[in-house]
């Protein structure tokens, strides 16, 4: 089934015929019904109200009265109107006395909370007592939308009583369906009582920005720090370190030396590939680091928007997430991102939780330009080693930069060179 965003693009290359049957099949494949988010009012509001204004034991009720009233017929006297009547008088009977034992609750969002794709999210919020009478069995739940799924309502909280001028912080529970920046509408407040046929149901909107990680990835990574050290003994990575860099001998060459550290003389001298060693101080002194992550994704046509496969990216994503941690928590904070050919700075962890959530996929590699800084620890992420990655990786590692590159294996695509600083990760 398709939908709006999933248009086909226009091709320059390609000829005008083949676009306009791409978007005729685009046509018969449209989902016409909306994804549907819940909002107070519109003409949803009847249809609300049913829904939400009756237990399950009271529209079992009602739907048996119902049926009863249809089948009754003066030729067919084993239906009884008094029982139809009995219950459509008690299910009224239970709104008067919900609407006479009314609540004022007040709702606020107690905290902020990252979700990750396809598990429970926990979200607080606080409900205090503002009315005049004492709640009871209170049942909380957010608003309905399109991309998640709320708990069953055996496992949503129930308060059984809250006083006037009480305040407890309640939990919401939704599972998230895929990476994305999810906006939660508003939350819902049930009471059933007294009679429990009827509910009368309270809240608003409370917009929430939940960003949806992509599921945590089951890799163990070394130290960066490490990393980063055996690449300074090697002596063919330049890096900000203490003390001057000089050179000490020369060796064979070996695969991933740049080109710039070949000892020519000594190579016509000896018949072979030689590389020059330079000293220079073995331990990282970085301000921090920052991440490269090839967003392009195989098999993603031109003329799309959106990948057929909406979690080919997120493995990728979820390396990025592991590499801040690791770094974070070697003294190492990310200052830069980039996702793509720009780079974002990183204020904080939330605003890299929002830039991996909002994160597109891309139909070709593209990788900055440049890197901005020479104090920092630069770490490339990948799934494909092609041309497109070894060639600027190679460029950035001669021109000074400290590169530790990170493949993650298992799907295809070329591996990276053998060579100090490259890293393949099975996952």
């Amino acid at each position: 089934m398709k939908e709006f965003a999933d248009r086909p693009l226009r091709v320059p290359e390609e000829p005008l015929a083949r676009h306009w049957w791409r978007l005729a099949v685009w046509v018969l494949n449209l989902r016409l019904v909306p994804r549907f988010t819940e909002r107070r009012g519109g003409w949803w509001a009847p249809l609300r109200s049913l829904r939400d204004g009756l237990t399950p034991v009271g529209l079992a009720v009602l739907l048996t009265c119902v049926l009863l009233l249809l089948l009754a017929r003066r030729s067919n006297p084993g239906f009884e109107l008094g029982f139809a009547a009995a219950g459509l008088v008690l299910i009224a009977l239970a709104g008067i006395a919900g609407r006479l034992r009314s609540f004022r609750v007040q709702i606020e969002r107690a905290g902020h909370a990252v979700a990750i794709a396809g598990q429970p999210c926990r979200n607080q919020l606080r409900l205090t007592n503002v009315g005049r009478r004492t709640a009871h069995d209170l049942s909380l739940r957010e608003w309905r939308g399109p991309g998640w799924r709320l708990a069953a309502p055996a496992a949503s909280m129930l308060v059984e009583r809250l006083a006037v001028g009480e305040s407890r912080l309640c939990e919401t529970v939704i599972t998230p369906r895929a990476r994305s920046l999810l906006v939660l509408p508003g939350a819902a407040l049930h009471s059933a009582w007294p009679l429990f046929l009827t509910r009368l149901t309270a809240g608003g909107a409370l917009p929430l920005e939940l960003p949806v990680l992509p599921p945590p990835l089951a890799v163990s990574l070394p130290p960066l720090r490490e990393l980063a050290a055996r690449c300074l003994k090697t002596g063919v990575h330049a890096a900000r370190a203490s003390g001057a860099i000089e050179y000490t001998h020369t060796r064979a060459y070996q695969m991933g030396d740049p080109a710039t550290r070949l000892d020519h003389r000594a190579s016509a001298r000896r018949g072979e590939l030689m590389s020059r060693v330079f000293r220079g101080g073995s331990e990282l002194r970085a301000d921090g680091i920052a991440i490269v992550c090839d967003t392009a994704v195989a098999g993603f046509a031109p003329w799309q928007r959106r990948p057929r496969d909406p979690a080919a990216l997120d493995r990728r994503l979820a390396l990025v997430l592991e590499l801040a941690a690791h770094a974070r928590a070697e003294a190492l904070p990310l200052k830069l991102l980039a996702l793509g050919a720009d780079w974002q700075p990183m204020a904080d962890e939330a605003a890299l939780h929002r830039a991996v959530a909002i994160c597109p996929p891309a139909h070709e590699t593209r990788l900055p330009a440049g890197l901005p800084e020479p104090g920092l620890l630069y770490v490339l992420v990948t799934e494909d080693a092609g041309d497109a990655i070894t060639t600027p990786l190679a460029a950035w590692r001669a021109a000074g930069a400290l590169v530790l590159a990170f493949r993650l294996g298992g799907r295809g695509g070329h591996a990276l060179p053998p060579g100090p600083g490259n890293h393949e990760i099975a996952a």
